[in-house]
């Protein structure tokens, strides 16, 4: 009689295993159905714009810097089905050249088939001040030259929305190479720090675009992130700008931001 009885059991236990195991891969089965329903995978269309640091200059890895890492994290991307670059950045570019770009309307197109936009620039138009008072350079010669800055961004800003509303735009702000040479707290910080508050506001001002600081990671070259032109970063530099994209781009949520597009890979979905 035991006997009939451990074997009934037996029988009922692995049953219930097998049902366990059924409805298991059900769910997992479901999530998947689920997933390729939300996410619908595309073709997607990567524009960069602006300056050296998106050309990927210094990067002796040659990686296209931090776009051509980030096309291959995006390439892992919940409704990425593959990714093409348009890389239409130039070394020295600075914000009034970049606007003279979008006015020619040879990107028109690119532009408005964009499904993700980056953008550097900036950088430039501090040289450009530095270059213009270097013999005697002031702060007040930045503070002149910021309100125009701050005009021609917002004509960017503009110009790329003009063409394309809601792409997302991920708006790179701008570090000091300065801090290279000397560790000591200078104007310079407070200038950047300035520039990067309107860049931030430019940000916030739009529903689908996102800034991402960088400044600290340039902060001197304790980390060894500098190029050997000591401006530029190299190929652990671009590494770095890469994850504190994806970082910024985590925390601001992808999928709220792309309107549902794209979203980083999970290993479940929350039931």
């Amino acid at each position: 009689m035991k006997k009939w009885i451990v074997y009934l059991l037996s029988v009922v236990m692995l049953a219930g295993c097998e049902t366990q195991d059924a409805v298991h891969n059900i769910k997992e089965e479901t999530k998947k159905i689920l997933v390729t329903q939300m996410f619908k995978p595309k073709d997607v269309q990567y524009v960069a714009l602006g300056d050296s640091l998106t050309q990927g200059v210094g990067d002796e890895a040659e990686n296209e810097g931090y776009v051509g890492r980030l096309k291959t994290d995006m390439e892992t991307w919940q409704g990425v089905r593959s990714v093409t670059i348009h890389n239409e950045a130039k070394k020295g570019r600075r914000s009034d050249q970049l606007i003279y770009q979008l006015q020619s309307g040879k990107l028109d197109d690119t532009l408005r088939k964009a499904n993700i936009i980056t953008l550097t620039i900036g950088g430039n138009d501090l040289m450009k001040i530095v270059r213009e008072h270097i013999t005697e350079l002031k702060k007040k010669d930045f503070d002149k030259g910021r309100p125009k800055f701050q005009q021609r961004y917002e004509t960017i800003m503009q110009m790329i929305r003009e063409r394309n509303p809601i792409a997302p735009i991920i708006l790179i702000g701008v570090y000091n190479p300065l801090t290279i040479f000397t560790k000591e707290e200078s104007e310079m910080n407070t200038i950047m720090d300035e520039w990067n508050s309107d860049i931030r506001g430019f940000a916030d001002d739009d529903p689908y675009a996102v800034f991402v600081n960088v400044e600290d990671l340039f902060d001197t070259n304790a980390n060894l992130v500098y190029h050997t032109d000591f401006f530029h970063p190299n190929a652990r530099g671009y590494d770095q700008m890469t994850a504190r994209i994806i970082e910024t781009l985590e925390e601001e949520n992808l999928k709220k931001l792309s309107q549902g597009q794209f979203d980083f890979q999970e290993d479940s979905i929350d039931e």
